[in-house]
């Protein structure tokens, strides 16, 4: 959607982990060598760690493409929800194999002669089980089995583990200490530093770009380093949807406001600015009503608050016009409300001490709020929001994908139907969509008012 205004070929800021993106920090180079060195040298067992979204399935993807020529087959398991069995089934699979019996006991011997056969012929089998943290521990401690499958100098297979920080708890479990002394290599990939998060940046806009022109302002690039916390993955997210906010602004390059706006809707964080100003708006009245109901008592001056009593009335007469003009000089710098004073010679009625002369009751006017009133019935002030609707400008309407939501859903809640011309509108207006039924969560959805055709 935005790569011709922003001089692009290709996205370069997806979330899926594409290798040719890869971008190798010092742990991601580490974890990529202990794959190579684990697996070249058939080393059994390989364990990589790391937080969600450090790169971690990117690394492995990024070697087996690389590899996708030599004489290797790779079982590769998403769900490593399984019994032992039903892990035998999938390599059994992958491998093209069809079990002559059902005992998990047998599958195992007739794996064994399978990877003889690989083996004699110069192919490598690896066994690639992502997110292993949620494997079962009994089956994790039956995988040992497999690492029994070898000849007197090599293992049969490879296997990679590959999984978050927890998997090391698990791995720790008592019940599976024979399998984690076989790990013959571990290694952990770290979030990236503020310097390597800029690299990493800079990296993937050099190789989507056509132009070289840059896509954030310094600003905005700060912000995005220091809300993604060396993830590549939210850096990914949040530079994705700035770009998708800066094109519907026709920024360019995107400034640091439209990377606030987009934190604010991917985070859900908007009530909690609300209720920052809430509170700041509340501590503000409560200051000026105590400043208010403390002015008969306290008297502002040059050298600082000096307190009135009732026993200084007579000289507080004498000298009443000095105090008025003192009074309303600290109104101007302190903007407290004004009391009534008393002209020269006059008592000044303590009694009441917020009402006007008239004793009507009726709270006194600041003169600030007087010219105020002048203004606007002069016309020289008008009204704040006439104003901005006058001068501001009318800007596209984005929505951020929420999980679970599809096309119909997002034209319901835009324009009140789910109707089909209502989703070919927003399809034309977001060619990056292809399929009504399938928008990836923090994906940006531009919502232009519906026009009828």
């Amino acid at each position: 959607m935005y790569l011709a205004f922003y001089g692009l070929k290709k996205e370069p800021f997806h979330t899926t982990p594409d290798p040719n993106f890869l971008y190798l920090s010092p742990s991601h180079k580490e974890a990529m060598g202990a794959i190579i060195y684990g697996i070249e040298r058939r080393k059994g067992f390989v364990a990589i760690y790391g937080e969600v979204g450090v790169g971690k399935t990117t690394i492995i993807r990024a070697y087996l493409e690389k590899t996708s020529d030599r004489k290797q087959k790779t079982v590769y398991i998403l769900n490593p929800v399984l019994s032992f069995h039903g892990l035998l089934t999938d390599i059994f699979r992958s491998l093209d194999l069809v079990p002559s019996h059902d005992d998990s006991a047998e599958m195992v011997n007739q794996l064994q002669e399978a990877l003889i056969q690989e083996y004699r012929s110069d192919s490598t089998v690896v066994l690639v089980i992502d997110e292993a943290q949620n494997m079962p521990v009994k089956t994790l401690e039956q995988l040992r089995l497999l690492s029994n499958l070898e000849t007197s100098t090599d293992k049969l297979i490879q296997i990679v583990l590959i999984g978050q920080p927890e998997l090391t708890t698990l791995l720790n479990h008592p019940t599976l200490k024979s399998l984690n002394q076989r790990i013959a290599l571990r290694a952990t990939i770290h979030p990236l530093q503020p310097k390597e998060s800029q690299a990493y940046i800079e990296h993937r806009i050099a190789l989507s770009s056509s132009t070289g022109a840059p896509l954030f302002t310094q600003g905005a690039m700060k912000l995005i380093i220091r809300e993604a916390q060396g993830i590549p993955r939210r850096i990914n997210i949040l530079c994705d949807n700035a770009l998708i906010t800066g094109y519907g602004k026709q920024q360019k390059p995107v400034s640091i406001n439209e990377v606030r706006e987009i934190l604010v809707d991917l985070d859900g964080s908007r009530s909690s600015y609300l209720v920052k100003w809430a509170v700041g708006v509340a501590v503000v009245i409560l200051l000026a009503i105590g400043a208010f109901l403390l002015s008969p008592i306290f008297l502002p001056g040059n050298a600082g608050v000096s307190q009135v009593s009732l026993s200084e009335r007579d000289s507080q007469k004498a000298s009443a016009t000095s105090s008025e003009k003192m009074s309303q000089e600290s109104i101007g710098q302190l903007g407290e409300q004004s009391r009534p004073m008393a002209s020269p010679g006059s008592e000044i009625d303590r009694s009441i001490p917020h009402t006007d002369r008239r004793g009507e009751g009726a709270l006194m006017r600041t003169p600030v709020e007087k010219g105020i009133e002048s203004a606007k019935s002069d016309g020289k002030i008008r009204d704040h929001t006439e104003a901005a609707s006058k001068t501001s400008p009318v800007l596209p309407v984005t929505r951020a994908v929420r999980e679970g939501d599809n096309l119909s859903q997002i034209a319901n809640e835009a324009y009140g139907s789910s109707g089909r011309q209502y989703v070919e509108w927003l399809r034309r207006h977001n060619p990056e969509i292809s399929d009504p039924d399938i928008i990836l969560p923090g994906q940006k959805i531009v919502l232009p008012e519906y026009v009828k055709e």
